[in-house]
């Protein structure tokens, strides 16, 4: 009598499974399911903020050592006098952004590293 029990409950729950792999409205309940949330996202209020986490951090690296380049082009000449200012300026501006570069890049590569751990 058990056995037949035990066969009748693996049957059910062989069929429930069976049931379950080919339910016709999976593929509609995904669709709903990403419709839902592509008007979620897209009802999201825009923001720059949002906007500026979404750069690599080796294009805003690039971005910070220029403006701190730009403000050494700027600053120089008013401390120093000397004709190699506009070229050690210039060289500045370029390592600055060069620097920038690595350092985001570094980021980024330790951001990817960290997907891959989890």
């Amino acid at each position: 009598m058990s056995n037949q029990y035990s066969d009748q409950e693996r049957f059910r729950r062989i069929r429930d499974r069976q049931i379950t792999a080919r339910d016709p409205q999976k593929k509609q309940r995904r669709q709903q399911r990403e419709i839902a949330q592509r008007h979620r996202r897209s009802r999201q209020r825009f923001s720059l903020g949002t906007v500026w986490s979404q750069i690599p951090h080796r294009w805003r690296g690039i971005l910070y050592g220029g403006l701190i380049g730009i403000g050494i082009i700027l600053i120089l000449p008013l401390v120093s006098d000397s004709s190699w200012v506009p070229a050690i300026s210039a060289v500045a501006f370029l390592f600055l952004m060069i620097l920038g570069f690595f350092i985001g890049r570094a980021i980024d590569t330790r951001d990817s590293l960290k997907d891959l751990m989890r």
